[in-house]
């Protein structure tokens, strides 16, 4: 599965770069999310089982997904693409999104990322 995406801890934020295209086709540069609203960070091993919701605005093609997503009458951000596993990052209510589904290098060595910088944090 390709890295979709960058991330890196900056002054109590956790950045994430979606990489090339996929800046254009998610409608977002970056993504600047507070550690501290992030609520759980988990290794999901089946992404592509997840129910989306409608989608919009973002791409949705062969195994490909970007952008933004509304299952359940959340908002959720997905950047992922492939069949293998995706970093799951859960936010709390008063971030735009309360979900990010994202095709990194390593989703474990990036939850442990995000957990060495927010040790409180729930694990999965």
């Amino acid at each position: 599965m390709p890295a979709r995406n960058s991330l890196r801890i900056e002054n109590g934020n956790l950045i994430i770069v979606p990489k090339g295209m996929d800046k254009v086709w998610g409608f977002r540069k970056k993504l600047t999310v507070p550690l501290s609203s992030v609520t759980n960070v988990s290794v999901e091993p089946a992404p592509y089982r997840i129910p989306t919701g409608w989608r919009g605005p973002g791409l949705d093609i062969s195994g490909k997904l970007v952008g933004t997503f509304h299952p359940k009458g959340e908002r959720h951000y997905w950047n992922y693409s492939g069949t293998g596993t995706a970093l799951s990052i859960r936010l709390d209510e008063a971030e735009h999104f309360r979900q990010l589904y994202l095709s990194v290098d390593d989703a474990e060595a990036s939850r442990q990322l995000i957990l060495q910088a927010a040790p409180s944090r729930s694990t999965k």
